[in-house]
C-alpha cells in the first residue's frame, strides 16, 4: 500500500543548474508513494539541469506560500487561483545552482520554517543543505551536505557540524549528502511525512 497518499510534497530547484541525480529519482519515489507533488522555484521558466534535464516549475515560491493556508486568493486579474494547501513535506534540491538562487531566498526561508513550526516535514540535499540555515533548522544536529568547498565553507561559517553519515535527521529535518544518499533519504523522509497530521 502507498504511504503518502493524501500527501503534498513540495520541490523547491533552483531556477537553473539544478541536480536531476537529485531531483528525478526522487520525484519517482515519491510518485510511487502516491504523493501528490507540486515542484517550485523563483521563475517560472524551464530550468536547466546540470546535465541534460530540464523541468518546468508548476508553481512560483511566493505562489506556494499562498499555498500554505489553502485559500482561495485573487491574482493578478486573471481570476481566483487555488494553489492545492498544506504541504506535508518540503524537498529542497542541490546543483550548482543553489548557492546562488536558493541559499539566500528569504521566501523559501519563510516557507520551510513555516512548515517546520506547523509540524511538517523538512529535507534537503547536497548543496541545498545551507539553505535550511536562515531558518535555524540545523543548529542542533550533524547534517549531511555536500562536499564543495562553498557549502563547506557556508556551514563552517554558521558553525554548523558536518555528519561522516550519507543521511542525518533530527526533529523532522533530513538532510542527505549527495544523490548517492537518495534511496536511504527518502525512506526517512516518507516514513516522517506519513506520520504528519492530514489538513
Amino acid at each position: 500500500m502507498a504511504r503518502l497518499t493524501g500527501k503534498n510534497i513540495l520541490f523547491i530547484i533552483p531556477r537553473d543548474y539544478y541536480d536531476e541525480d537529485e531531483l528525478d529519482p526522487l520525484m519517482k519515489i515519491m510518485q510511487q508513494e502516491e504523493a501528490r507533488i507540486v515542484v517550485a522555484s523563483s521563475k517560472l521558466k524551464n530550468a536547466i539541469g546540470m546535465k541534460t534535464g530540464s523541468i518546468m516549475p508548476d508553481v512560483l515560491i511566493v505562489d506556494a506560500i499562498e499555498g500554505i493556508t489553502g485559500d482561495s486568493y485573487v491574482s493578478g486579474g486573471r481570476g481566483t487561483r487555488q494553489i492545492m494547501g498544506v504541504f506535508h513535506g518540503v524537498i529542497l534540491i542541490g546543483g550548482k545552482g543553489a548557492r546562488s538562487y536558493l541559499w539566500k531566498d528569504e521566501l523559501a526561508c519563510l516557507l520551510i520554517a513555516d512548515r517546520h513550526r506547523n509540524r511538517m516535514v523538512v529535507g534537503a540535499i547536497g548543496s541545498a543543505v545551507p539553505s535550511l540555515i536562515p531558518a535555524t533548522l540545523i543548529n542542533d544536529f550533524d547534517v549531511a551536505a555536500g562536499n564543495d568547498k562553498h557549502t563547506l565553507k557556508e556551514l563552517e561559517k554558521a558553525k554548523i557540524n558536518l555528519s561522516d553519515k550519507n543521511v542525518s535527521a533530527y526533529d523532522r529535518v533530513i538532510t542527505a549528502a549527495n544523490a548517492d544518499a537518495v534511496e536511504e533519504f527518502a525512506e526517512i523522509f516518507i516514513d516522517e511525512v506519513s506520520k504528519t497530521p492530514k489538513k
